[in-house]
């Protein structure tokens, strides 16, 4: 079951999307939602001869704590209207990267939404961190929604992306709430040439039966991949079928500061027209 929901406000155009999506679930799942306005405070460099800090620098922290206290009591206005279980928190990032302190806040939620970067915009750096940071730190799924995807919640029908690895398997794991609430879902396997016809078949019967043990019966489904993208036969996939909800592993590594997503991840993130969560 979906009890808490977190939500960190990145300061992106996308922010409200991911906003009245996550008020969409908490209401849906009869959720508390968690979330995190962020004070980004640049880091005062040590005097060498023991003086405190420059006042500009002293005086631009101040104006950068008001700043998030008056977007906290904005975010309030706007949840105290909503109907649901809710919490605002405000933190600040001084010594730490900001998308850090994010994923251990979502550590104490069920999912973390964020803010999907713009289709077409692979330079959105922010975004990328953020969801980087959760998605591999956290220890918990994370609902990419972007900036214009209309949000059902919970979705009558989706489309959960199967391939028998950790990640797909760790993700329809914790999809379980979600298709439990559901209507119909299709699972969608992308086949290539590798295997026996025999066995590309018997990956999406073990999943079948293993949802249905879990009383949801699923739609099995095998499609080629579209121009050798396999993110891209998903998003037809659920285009044609009305889905509300995708649901893949999200593959890659994180290392320091240098992120490497796999190429279906990557593609899913700044390409669907729908939410989509990923779990790792």
């Amino acid at each position: 079951m979906i009890k808490d929901l977190f939500l960190p406000m990145t300061g992106a155009p996308g922010d409200d999307a991911a906003l009245a999506a996550a008020v969409q679930l908490a209401s849906g799942f009869n959720a508390h939602l968690a979330v995190l306005e962020m004070v980004n405070l640049p880091l005062t460099l040590a005097n060498p001869w023991g003086f405190p800090p420059e006042p500009s620098v002293l005086a631009l922290h101040e104006e950068l704590r008001k700043a998030g206290q008056q977007n906290a009591s904005r975010l309030r206005t706007y949840l105290e209207k909503e109907g649901i279980s809710w919490e605002v928190r405000l933190d600040e990032a001084l010594a730490e990267d900001p998308t850090h302190i994010a994923a251990l806040h979502a550590r104490f939620s069920d999912v973390a939404c964020v803010a999907a970067p713009p289709q077409g915009d692979r330079d959105s750096g922010l975004l990328h961190e953020y969801f980087h940071a959760l998605l591999f730190e956290s220890g918990r799924p994370v609902l990419a929604v972007p900036a214009h995807a209309v949000v059902q919640a919970p979705p009558s029908h989706i489309v959960i992306a199967w391939h028998p690895t950790e990640e797909a398997s760790r993700a329809l794991n914790d999809a379980l709430p979600f298709m439990t609430a559901a209507t119909t879902v299709d699972v969608v396997h992308v086949t290539g040439n590798e295997g026996k016809r025999e066995e590309r078949e018997r990956i999406g019967l073990d999943i079948g039966i293993h949802l249905a043990r879990h009383g949801i019966e699923v739609n099995v489904v095998s499609r080629p991949p579209v121009a050798e993208s396999v993110a891209l036969s998903l998003l037809r996939h659920a285009r044609a079928s009305g889905a509300q909800l995708i649901v893949a592993g999200g593959y890659g590594h994180s290392r320091a500061r240098e992120w490497l997503l796999g190429g279906v991840t990557r593609e899913l993130l700044h390409t669907s027209h729908l939410p989509v969560l990923f779990a790792h």
